[in-house]
């Protein structure tokens, strides 16, 4: 069972490491900019738009709306009234399980872009 989870997620680790990868080079290639610094910029831009989501999701909050599957179609749909329910302990752990996976992907994409980056030197 781990094993197939950590495959998971290195596989989302890889798709989306490899598509900011090569945004940032096209990006780099088109504005002729140095390549290391155009990848360092673009694991930076998509690190820290994933901390942003990932805090948002894990803000959602205890309520939820209350949709009724059974009152679809009709012109007058959006006009209608909601209720509001509370969410189930479900919910609120899958809402901080997905917080904490897109949090954790940000951060390694930030890491990237450290390492990747020539204009700061770790050492």
């Amino acid at each position: 069972m781990l094993a197939g989870a950590a495959r998971r997620l290195f596989g989302l680790f890889a798709v989306v490491g490899g598509a900011t990868l090569f945004v940032s080079l096209l990006l780099g290639l088109l504005t002729d900019s140095s390549l290391r610094r155009s990848i360092a910029v673009g694991f930076y831009v998509v690190g820290s738009i994933l901390l942003i989501a990932g805090f948002f999701v894990g803000n959602r909050g205890v309520l939820r709306a209350d949709t009724d599957e059974t009152a679809k179609g009709g012109m007058l749909m959006g006009f209608r009234r909601r209720g509001i329910r509370s969410a189930t302990g479900e919910e609120q752990r899958e809402s901080v399980r997905v917080s904490a996976l897109i949090i954790g992907l940000g951060i390694a994409l930030l890491l990237l872009g450290t390492l990747a980056d020539t204009e700061n030197k770790l050492a």
